[in-house]
């Protein structure tokens, strides 16, 4: 699944993957604005989709 998030001045794409029954990957990107260009983050991993999703957003904050 993809999502489109705005934070602040950057506009992150969340791609989520299952892996198995208890286990997430999510993919974090950072999509320029001008080129449309994609800039990997990061990737983070939990036994929920939306365990990974806090986690690979988390991460990209700081």
């Amino acid at each position: 699944m993809e999502r489109v998030e705005v934070v602040g001045i950057n506009t992150l794409v969340l791609r989520t993957r299952q892996l198995g029954p208890n286990s997430w990957s999510c993919d974090a990107y950072r999509k320029e604005s001008a080129s449309g260009e994609e800039t990997f983050l990061l990737k983070g991993f939990g036994e929920s989709e939306i365990e990974a999703l806090a986690m690979a957003m988390y991460d990209a904050d700081h």
